[in-house]
């Protein structure tokens, strides 16, 4: 083999490696934060059942500190942010005390959070850029709105027909976007609010037990998957597809 053929399977070789390089790091990194004394049926069920969306590797972690793990500087580190079950709060405690203003900041720079439902006693709409109030509310039953037909939350890629959903909403009003309304009273039941370069979406699915959590996992990877589209048309990618770059790097420029 002369030098020049030596010199260009070199060539290709560290090319190969970078391009590896690059799709390694273009894995979505979701941050699932459940509180601690739950039993944590989102994060026990999820992570096996949605591995992929929208062609992206999902990498997930667990959080139940949210005084440690929810800070904007660790939250830089992930793509997207998934709440278990009352995850703003639930079983006698408000859970995001001091993170709040961390939270709206990672979505103002680009974040991505999964809201599920709150315990309404113990609610506070602190972490939102604009005021969200609720009301409680337990039918199952569902109506989608034109915008939530657009998101694709209740089809792609599966049929949405139920959700076990504890609370609803009061008051919503622009900015927010009503996807889907409560069939016991019209109020709303699955809500999105894009701030800044990011999004939150909100929803009332329940999942304190398994037979609460598992029947809405098909719900759940659907708006995991609506996440990673969004992310898609947020952020550079590379021709081949692939997320050129991480969050945190993008952020860090």
């Amino acid at each position: 083999m002369t030098l020049r053929a030596m010199r260009s399977v070199l060539a290709l070789a560290i090319a190969g490696a970078a391009c590896a390089g690059i799709s390694a790091q273009a894995d979505m990194r979701a941050l699932f934060y459940e509180y601690e004394a739950s039993e944590q049926w989102y994060w026990q069920l999820v992570p096996d059942a949605v591995k992929k969306a929208n062609g992206e590797t999902i990498q997930y972690e667990l959080s139940t500190d949210a005084q440690g793990d929810l800070t904007l500087v660790n939250l830089r580190s992930y793509d997207m942010l998934l709440f278990g079950t009352h995850g703003i709060g639930g079983w006698g405690v408000y859970h995001l005390e001091g993170v709040e203003q961390d939270l709206i900041e990672y979505v103002d720079e680009g974040g991505f959070i999964l809201v599920q439902t709150s315990d309404d006693g113990f609610y506070q709409g602190g972490m939102f850029p604009v005021e969200l109030a609720m009301r409680e509310s337990g039918d199952h039953d569902f109506e989608v709105t034109a915008e939530g037909e657009a998101t694709g939350i209740f089809d792609t890629p599966n049929a949405i027909d139920d959700i076990i959903e504890d609370d609803s909403y009061l008051d919503v009003e622009a900015p927010w976007a009503v996807l889907a309304t409560s069939a016991d009273s019209g109020g709303p039941h699955t809500l999105s609010l894009r701030h800044g370069d990011g999004e939150y979406v909100v929803t009332s699915s329940r999942g304190e037990e398994e037979g609460q959590a598992a029947p809405n996992v098909p719900f759940v990877e659907n708006i995991i998957t609506y996440l990673v589209a969004r992310i898609h048309e947020t952020r550079p990618v590379a021709p081949a597809g692939k997320l050129a770059t991480t969050w945190g790097a993008l952020r860090a420029r």
